[in-house]
């Protein structure tokens, strides 16, 4: 071990020397390490484990990926505690294990992160374990690629961690899967990731995750929580974005599905996100959900467009619900006292309630000649069924004067004449 210690930095502190150092320490130079540390991390109230001895302080040095070390797993494993490993630019086909050890993984460029991206076997591409991991740190990281069932971009495995300005997309078993952790998630984008059954983005297990200045896209899941899937533990959102999710079969809760626990949003817009039977925005069973500040618009869904419930209880502080309140809110234990519900908030020409863009979006209402509007408030002067601008061009009837209303309709309420009977508006003839 001296001999390691030396060639990584010329450090050449044996252990029985370390050991006699911190004997030598006083019981409040302890304390004051320990307050630091306390204060620094206090979201993860631990410290870590080295050679036997709380070590509260930080071992500084940083890894360099590619320069360094050829490969993210060798870094990790040649890291000591408190160390960053600093990965460049480009793409890395591997499987990266964290395991009771904190240390911080940091893209070296903002703009341009560097991709984990799975060894093409299933399971994730970064995993998080071990008590000794609690504190670690990512920040500018892309996950992506991870494949099967349990193939999320990143596995937190009962332990706290910190991931800042990270992207997960484009994972076929959920973004992130978090496992009895409190972790803080900050200005990170969960996207186009999918799940067999529950949390397409974000799946919580027991935990307690906090997700702040967050993006959950264009997820989608089997049946529970298309963009973030709860049970039990606390699922905090905090001015967040849960967007365009879907639930695919049988399903409930397009954007966010929370189960015998604790749902607490602040500040967060829950907008055109789809399930197939109930909560097309967020679907509660069991336990509580509390939205503040909230805005939920052109969510749908079978039943309960915005919310769905069944043996939940949901309470509203200050926000706006797009729609009607019997389509909007449909279930058991809903307190609807603290939200305001209109239908200024989109285009809703058909006057059911829901976005005309989104419903022609999710195809549940037909929009023929492309106009963003719902067929059913289109002119349809023959009154056949059909969009009067679709039959002109489908070339079913005639518009010789290109002006977008059927002859024949023009004719019979006397706009145009039509001497000769002959369905043709006078002087058009051969136009």
């Amino acid at each position: 071990m001296k001999q390691s210690l030396q060639q990584r930095g010329g450090q050449g502190r044996s252990l029985p020397h370390a050991a006699i150092f911190l004997l030598l320490i006083s019981g409040a130079t302890v304390s004051l390490y320990r307050g630091v540390f306390t204060e620094q991390s206090s979201a993860f109230n631990a410290t870590a484990s080295l050679d036997g001895f709380n070590f509260a302080r930080p071992i500084e040095g940083v890894l360099r990926v590619p320069a360094q070390y050829p490969t993210i797993q060798a870094a990790v494993d040649a890291a000591r505690y408190g160390e960053t490993v600093l990965i460049a630019p480009g793409n890395y086909a591997e499987r990266v294990w964290i395991d009771g050890k904190r240390v911080t993984l940091r893209g070296a460029d903002s703009a341009s992160r560097p991709q984990i991206m799975g060894d093409g076997t299933e399971g994730e591409s970064l995993r998080i374990s071990g008590a000794g991991a609690t504190g670690t740190h990512l920040e500018h990281l892309a996950l992506t690629g991870a494949t099967g069932s349990t193939g999320c971009g990143l596995l937190i495995d009962h332990v706290d961690v910190r991931v800042r300005d990270c992207t997960f997309f484009n994972n076929q078993g959920s973004g992130v899967s978090n496992l009895g952790s409190s972790s803080a998630f900050y200005s990170c984008r969960f996207e186009r990731n999918g799940a067999t059954v529950s949390g397409g983005g974000f799946r919580n297990e027991g935990g307690s995750p906090t997700l702040t200045d967050c993006v959950v896209r264009e997820n989608k899941a089997g049946t529970f929580g298309g963009g973030l899937y709860s049970r039990a533990g606390r699922l905090t959102l905090v001015h967040s974005t849960v967007s365009e999710n879907a639930t695919t079969s049988g399903a409930w809760g397009g954007g966010i599905y929370s189960d015998a626990g604790d749902l607490l949003a602040f500040d967060t817009v829950i907008e055109k996100n789809l399930s197939v039977d109930a909560g097309g925005g967020v679907f509660v069973a069991g336990g509580s959900a509390a939205f503040s500040g909230c805005r939920f618009t052109a969510n749908s869904s079978g039943t309960g467009w915005n919310i769905g419930s069944s043996g939940g209880r949901v309470s509203f502080n200050d926000s706006t619900i797009c729609g009607q309140a019997e389509t909007s809110i449909v279930g058991d234990g809903i307190d609807a006292a603290g939200a305001t519900f209109t239908d200024r908030c989109f285009a809703d020409l058909n006057h059911n309630g829901r976005d005309d863009a989104q419903e022609i979006a999710l195809g549940l209402a037909s929009d023929c000649d492309h106009n963003g509007v719902p067929d059913d408030r289109d002119p349809d002067c023959n009154a056949n069924g059909i969009v009067d601008r679709c039959e002109i061009n489908a070339g079913w009837v005639h518009d010789c004067n290109s002006n977008g209303v059927p002859d024949q309709c023009e004719i019979e309420w006397g706009l145009e004449a039509d001497a000769d009977v002959d369905g043709v508006i006078d002087g058009c003839a051969g136009r």
